[in-house]
């Protein structure tokens, strides 16, 4: 259905993305790189959106017998409507699917058809960014449709993916849900082999007293969601933050960070705090990732080749990057799914950054695999 021969791209800021790709998608098919590899913007060729939409200059050979229908990496640029069901209700209508086919595939899914898109967490709408894909189209290409999810959910839409659609395409990190899918690894914009090793992470208690104390914390929107919710987490500590799709785990560090004001119970934070919620670009304000974040945490996040960017420019991952180190400047460290976005060796350069600093961090997330290294668990 795809075809690509030496193909190039570079993006209108002079970015080049792509080098000399050479493929053929027939299968389903997993595409995996480390961030900023390219994977984002191949799905983009797939989908026409390069050069139709982004311009820039593209070489090469590119035939797309069927263009997928694209989900994007943030949802938010994705949905339209204000409530759930027009927003599913609109992509069955389109191919001649009726009511019954939302009711099927909302049921299936755990979706609320008559809920506000602005009350859903991350999580959900993703959830329903890949309910529309799979209402709308039997080619569907997706842009880390798992990094907000809980790895239940995970699991279920892609035995749904696999059923339903005759041709799956998916960039993501997370390599534990694609295992029977053929594989495609890039690397600078070039196709290359898989080569990742997995580093030890170095694993310590408290380096004394106490950092953060939640007790007894309830909160809820149009009917209770956090209910008595207390722990503690002693400086130096990395506290994980878990549970399913819309528990409150960013509603959690919201009340923690005084975005939002419980009903009831108390929160101590001592120390600065520095927050990186799950959409980098709430965090971004300067001309270039140097004066967003210093010369020293572009050094620990390895950003240095970023320097004069302005960070809007950034691929997703990229930016999610920088918004994580300008969190690090804080002394607790907030952090809301910080490896979406990131290539499977971050989540361990993350927690040996938190150690080498001495941070408190705490950490909502989907990611089991960062358990291993956290010194607490907080279970939604």
């Amino acid at each position: 259905m795809i075809y690509l021969k030496d193909v190039s791209y570079t993006y209108p800021n002079g970015v080049r993305a792509l080098r000399d790709v050479s493929l053929k998608v027939e299968e389903n098919t997993f595409i995996g790189g480390l961030t900023g590899s390219g994977k984002s913007t191949l799905l983009r060729v797939f989908n026409g959106l390069i050069p139709n939409f982004y311009g820039g200059k593209l070489d090469g050979t590119v035939r797309i017998y069927q263009r997928p229908y694209l989900v994007f990496q943030n949802a938010d640029e994705q949905i339209i409507f204000n409530t759930v069901f027009d927003e599913l209700a609109i992509h069955a209508y389109q191919i001649g699917k009726d009511l019954r086919d939302v009711r099927r595939i909302a049921d299936r899914l755990g979706i609320e058809l008559n809920k506000e898109v602005q009350k859903l967490s991350d999580g959900e709408k993703r959830i329903l960014t890949i309910a529309c894909a799979l209402l709308g189209s039997n080619f569907v290409a997706l842009d880390e449709p798992f990094a907000n999810l809980h790895p239940s959910i995970a699991r279920e839409i892609l035995k749904l993916l696999i059923k339903n659609a005759e041709l799956v395409i998916i960039s993501e990190h997370r390599f534990e849900f694609c295992r029977d899918f053929d594989f495609i690894w890039l690397e600078d914009g070039r196709i290359s082999s898989f080569n990742i090793t997995e580093p030890k992470v170095k694993v310590r208690g408290s380096c004394g007293g106490t950092a953060l104390r939640v007790e007894d914390l309830c909160f809820g929107y149009d009917s209770p969601l956090l209910k008595d919710v207390t722990f503690e987490v002693n400086r130096g500590e990395v506290c994980a933050v878990v549970g399913r799709n819309g528990c409150g785990k960013t509603t959690l560090l919201k009340l923690i960070a005084g975005i939002l004001k419980p009903w009831s119970g108390n929160v101590d934070v001592r120390g600065r705090i520095g927050i990186c919620l799950s959409t980098p670009n709430y965090h971004l304000f300067a001309d270039s990732v140097f004066e967003e974040v210093g010369i020293d945490m572009m050094k620990l996040f390895e950003l240095e080749r970023f320097a004069n960017r302005n960070p809007h420019s950034l691929s997703f991952g990229q930016a999610k990057r920088v918004a994580i180190a300008k969190a690090f400047k804080g002394e607790v460290v907030l952090l809301d799914e910080p490896t979406a976005g990131q290539d499977y060796t971050f989540k361990f350069k993350l927690i040996e950054i938190a150690r080498r600093l001495g941070k408190t961090v705490l950490i909502a997330t989907h990611d089991y695999k960062i358990l291993e290294w956290c010194d607490v668990v907080v279970e939604l």
